[in-house]
């Protein structure tokens, strides 16, 4: 990994509503406050976590290659797509460079509309030929001051019409709509045992089990893209 920058360093982008996204630099969660879209029910307050991550993958010639990493209880670190960040800035919003084995780059950028519970991100491909990136969300549906657990409860259903996909986690909890560059496939799972280090040091609770209804398949050759709106 690059020295240029500290892979601990955190970015914090808002919504100007009360909703802001948060994370790490290399990608892992360690607050219970991380997340992609966190949104206010009545803004400024009633803040939820809505989209926490993502699991993201490329697949190319060489195989399946990752560009995410999370850390999971008793202090592993799955898979190593942290490995292969090379650069990252904020400016003027979060951007992250992941060297390929072949020296290809994807470029990750990140943007949080203003006045608007809606975020995008977009990829791209630099020095290689076409390859699919494959993009599994990772949902909650819970209070922002909170940690969420597997339960009977929550809703996987999408609902789907053209390149709309919805999902409805709880009732009462506001619902998140996606639209991609590419196809869903619907895979529900639950990912357990997500261990948040900074909640730890706190005394806190920190392990957390999240949900993901399915992943999305996008073509990376002219570049790929995904909105998350609250």
């Amino acid at each position: 990994m690059s020295t240029a920058f500290d892979p601990r360093a955190e970015w914090l982008e808002a919504d100007g509503l009360g909703g802001f996204a948060s994370g790490r630099a290399d990608g892992i969660r360690t607050r219970r406050y991380h997340a992609l879209l966190l949104a206010a029910q009545s803004p400024p307050t009633g803040r939820v976590v809505l989209v926490n991550g993502l699991e993201a993958w490329v697949e190319t010639a060489e195989g399946r290659i990752a560009l995410s990493s999370q850390r999971y209880a008793p202090d592993i670190v799955h898979p190593d797509g942290a490995e292969r960040l090379v650069a990252f800035t904020r400016e003027p919003w979060p951007t992250w460079t992941y060297r390929l084995p072949s020296g290809a780059e994807v470029v990750q950028e990140f943007v949080a509309l203003h006045d608007s519970p809606v975020v995008a991100l977009t990829w791209r491909i630099r020095g290689a030929e076409a390859a699919d990136l494959i993009v599994r969300p990772l949902l909650s549906g819970r209070d922002a001051h909170s940690t969420h657990h597997e339960n009977g409860g929550f809703d996987f259903g999408a609902r789907i019409k053209g390149e709309r996909v919805a999902w409805q986690a709880y009732d009462g909890v506001p619902g998140v709509v996606a639209l991609a560059s590419g196809q869903y496939r619907h895979d529900p799972s639950w990912y357990r045992n997500f261990q948040y280090d900074d909640e730890r040091a706190r005394g806190l609770d920190f392990l957390e089990d999240l949900a993901s209804p399915g992943e999305f398949r996008l073509p990376l050759e002219g570049g790929a893209a995904l909105v998350l709106a609250a």
